[in-house]
């Protein structure tokens, strides 16, 4: 049995063999009995250390449980209002705050979704008027900034009744793209800029920057939408012309740079018809923001030209650069989207050549998979029913995505075979040029892609927004008279 007194012995045992006997020097030192011995928690301060923190978080609980009821009850106080009085509060949300709230209850969720038309609405203005940041050239930026709201609802008009906010996502999915697309572009105008003779090197790009993407915004808008109808189109409506026997004998026997879909008067008049939808002030640049996003794809596609023999071999640049026709099936199919991905791939030439044939063979074996894919199904296989436990459809997200994604189930050998060079798509298209020289006088002339911006940096005038009347016509879109950004001749900078 050890008992206290024993401890207490043998230490007292060891100190003494330890420290010597009585002699004066050892009697002085310190011994290890005289030191403060260091402070031991007691199984009694831990316990009221203990009772302590309970009675603090006790209090916190308490404080969170009363918080949340008051903010129980204040939304209870909210939702009690008018609709009209709350819809109104919603419309003066941010987009995080929107969907934060969406996230809150179900009650909530359908409310935001049984009235998304406003909220839509006001969400989209906010887009807009974060896309159109004041400058000392603009003269009214409220008008502005409605006017690429207006621009972009006529783009793509929101669908009435609405209950969802799919159309939203949807809106908001483009302009991510599109503000991807422009910030890969500014970066490589910014490179080409400084390679122009006679260009100052500016010591902060930033608000040449904010200008050109400004003046380009509904330039790529505009772009996007043609790709996408156009790609609608050769997927859509091409074959049923060749079907319907619109096309001669001739011009299907015809070489593949006389068949591509300029020669089908059938889709040579919906191009027409497409181009007749867009302003002057929108279509002219768009056209020079296709030439820039094509000079920028160009220089991705190929490798570099300092590179020698011996440095292509060792780096893997041997590779052959894709055809015209490859380029050009990548943009129409892919569109603004896997433009914005190519550009800010973080790799080689060789992995950009393999992103470029991996969209292409896609793309190319559509027709086969499509009927390999009909003779395999079965009555029943599609995977349209509700997953249990899911508040989303196979379906709801399908139409939710299906707008934004090429579609290569629909593709075609008449498709692939209509898809033009990449030379003769837009920049020497009949169309494009014959509508565009017909929205200005005859004695103007337009500027190359690269004078546009120059004219742009240099502080030339953009063209007023056209009016807002309902009954636009091709009449209201000229431009009559006045030196703009994209007309000749190009301002030097001062």
């Amino acid at each position: 049995m050890v008992t206290v007194t024993g401890v207490l012995r043998r230490s007292s045992t060891v100190n003494f063999l330890e420290n010597g006997g009585s002699s004066g020097e050892s009697s002085r030192r310190p011994s290890v009995v005289d030191a403060p011995s260091s402070r031991r928690p007691s199984l009694a301060g831990l316990s009221l250390r203990l009772s302590s923190r309970s009675k603090k978080s006790n209090a916190a609980r308490d404080a969170d449980a009363s918080a949340g009821v008051a903010a129980q009850r204040l939304g209870e106080a909210f939702f009690s209002l008018p609709e009209e009085i709350i819809i109104q509060v919603l419309c003066h949300l941010s987009l995080p705050d929107i969907f934060a709230l969406r996230l809150t209850s179900r009650t909530v969720h359908s409310f935001l979704q049984a009235n998304a038309c406003p909220i839509t609405r006001s969400l989209l203005k906010q887009c807009a008027y974060e896309h159109t940041p004041y400058t000392i050239e603009m003269n009214n930026p409220d008008g502005q900034a409605e006017y690429t709201y207006d621009y972009m609802s006529r783009l793509y008009p929101q669908p009435l009744p609405s209950s969802s906010t799919d159309y939203l996502l949807q809106m908001l999915k483009r302009q991510n793209q599109i503000d991807k697309m422009l910030a890969v572009t500014m970066q490589y105008l910014q490179m080409r800029i400084y390679m122009i003779p006679g260009t100052p090197r500016f010591e902060d790009f930033r608000p040449y920057k904010t200008k050109l993407t400004r003046r380009m915004h509904l330039a790529a808008w505009t772009m996007y939408h043609f790709l996408e109808k156009y790609r609608d189109m050769l997927v859509h409506e091409h074959p049923r012309h060749v079907y319907s026997g619109q096309n001669t004998a001739a011009d299907q026997q015809s070489s593949h740079e006389e068949r591509h879909i300029s020669s089908c008067p059938s889709c040579a008049e919906l191009v027409k018809s497409l181009l007749s939808i867009y302003p002057a002030t929108e279509l002219i640049p768009a056209y020079h923001f296709y030439d820039l996003c094509r000079q920028h794809l160009r220089g991705l596609s190929r490798a570099p030209t300092y590179a020698g023999t011996i440095e292509r071999r060792l780096r893997g640049w041997s590779r052959k650069s894709p055809t015209d026709t490859d380029l050009a099936q990548y943009v129409i199919f892919g569109g603004i989207s896997e433009l914005s991905k190519l550009s800010m791939l973080k790799g080689s030439y060789s992995s950009r050549i393999e992103v470029i044939g991996a969209f292409n063979d896609k793309v190319s074996s559509a027709p086969t998979t499509k009927r390999v894919a009909v003779g395999l199904s079965k009555p029943g296989s599609a995977h349209s029913s509700q997953v249990e436990g899911s508040t989303i459809t196979p379906a709801s997200f399908y139409n939710l995505t299906s707008t934004l994604q090429p579609p290569l189930t629909a593709v075609s050998y008449e498709t692939l075979s209509a898809v033009p060079d990449l030379e003769h798509f837009i920049i020497d298209s009949d169309e494009w040029v014959t509508t565009m020289f017909e929205l200005v006088k005859p004695e103007d002339q337009i500027v190359s892609a690269l004078g546009f911006v120059q004219n742009i940096l240099a502080g030339k005038k953009e063209p007023d927004p056209p009016s807002r009347r309902a009954d636009d016509r091709r009449d209201n879109h000229r431009i009559e008279g006045g030196d703009f950004d994209f007309l000749a001749p190009v301002k030097g900078f001062e």
